[in-house]
């Protein structure tokens, strides 16, 4: 099968969705990630109004979108990525009640994926403790999900508790969780677990949405396309062993500054190397 190409709204942080929404659909991409983050659809103050009227723009242009969890500072603005769901006390909720929200969100937005990670684990927590926590998130997730018709990913994190496509899988195994594997290439190359075209093909019918990204071996440092160590050309030939077309979204969170630039270059690189 294929990729549909995509680019993350974490990688135009100086740009509205006015603008950048167009330019996307022009240099022929099929999907955008939308990261609700204080620049776009802030989590706290946006209308279900102005949700809707992104997925109206959205649909307008042909975009099919992906819903991201991974806002830095959505929840605390001292703290990255925190409070999640494997904290030891009920700031767990806060989380679980945030991805609720967005799979709300889902809805409004006419999105059908929506992608979270586990998170770190917290001083004091046992890898028991974390586990049981996410099983549990997972659960109540997977409840309201199915209601809206929306499928779960998880993303192994560099540095979180499921952190490898390994720990991912070692997880489903365990526990059957109802989420499905969101994947972000780069991520194999800066935890070194292998190979992302042979992670990618070993996994592929687990894989429902993909991070596109370079990277260097060892180091978790969003690059853009060329600029790291992914063999490009037999990640291209992986893809053709998922089971259908796969939302492939460009994560270059580092680079707004250059969005203007990199989502042109991005999508001739991505047709050049044969991603889609």
């Amino acid at each position: 099968m294929g990729l549909r190409l995509g680019y993350n709204s974490n990688g135009f942080a100086s740009h509205g969705f006015e603008d950048a929404l167009p330019l996307l659909a022009d240099h022929g991409y099929e999907v955008v990630a939308i990261t609700p983050d204080v620049g776009h659809l802030d989590p706290r103050y946006s209308t279900p109004e102005e949700v809707r009227a992104v997925g109206q723009r959205c649909q307008d242009l042909g975009l099919e979108i992906v819903v991201e969890s991974g806002a830095r500072f959505a929840l605390d603005p001292r703290r990255k990525h925190r409070p999640n769901l494997l904290e030891l006390d009920d700031s767990k909720d806060i989380r679980l009640k945030y991805l609720r929200h967005l799979i709300e969100w889902c809805d409004l937005l006419g999105a059908g994926i929506l992608s979270f990670w586990s998170g770190v684990l917290p001083e004091g927590q046992t890898p028991q403790g974390a586990t049981g926590r996410l099983v549990d998130a997972c659960g109540n997730l997977g409840q309201l999900a199915e209601r809206y018709g929306v499928q779960l990913a998880l993303e192994p994190e560099p540095g979180h508790f499921i952190d490898t496509v390994a720990a991912w899988n070692q997880f489903r195994e365990g526990y059957s969780p109802p989420v499905s594997l969101a994947f972000d290439v780069g991520h194999a190359l800066a935890t070194e677990e292998g190979e992302p075209h042979a992670i990618l093909a070993e996994n592929a019918g687990h894989i429902i949405s993909l991070q596109l990204d370079d990277m260097g071996r060892g180091e978790h440092r969003h690059l853009g396309p060329g600029e790291g160590d992914m063999d490009w050309e037999s990640l291209a030939g992986a893809v053709q062993a998922l089971e259908s077309d796969v939302p492939a979204c460009w994560e270059l969170s580092r680079d707004s500054h250059r969005f203007h630039e990199l989502a042109p270059a991005a999508a001739d690189f991505s047709r050049e190397k044969g991603l889609i």
